[in-house]
């Protein structure tokens, strides 16, 4: 899976946001991102599995439970899916 358009990922007064990019995008408007939120994203914007982008968050937070991984993992994606960001 990955993102359907392209996202340009910026910090806004301390926040991170991704806004999409060209006129293909369902989205009209931004997504408000933590710092696992952008890693996600960015992991999106090219081809990648469930079990990659859980895999590599993985290795970035060794001491995270991997369940609260998983789950936050699964959240994101049903998010974005559910707003037709994914292919």
């Amino acid at each position: 899976m990955k993102l359907k358009c392209k996202f340009v990922i910026n910090t806004v007064a301390g926040d991170r946001i991704a806004v999409p990019v060209g006129s293909n995008s369902p989205l009209k408007g931004y997504i408000k991102l933590n710092s696992t939120g952008k890693d996600v994203f960015e992991m999106l914007s090219k081809d990648t599995s469930r079990d990659e982008i859980i895999a590599q968050m993985q290795k970035k937070y060794p001491d995270t439970d991997p369940g609260d991984i998983s789950s936050s993992v699964d959240a994101m994606i049903e998010k974005l899916a559910s707003a037709d960001l994914l292919i």
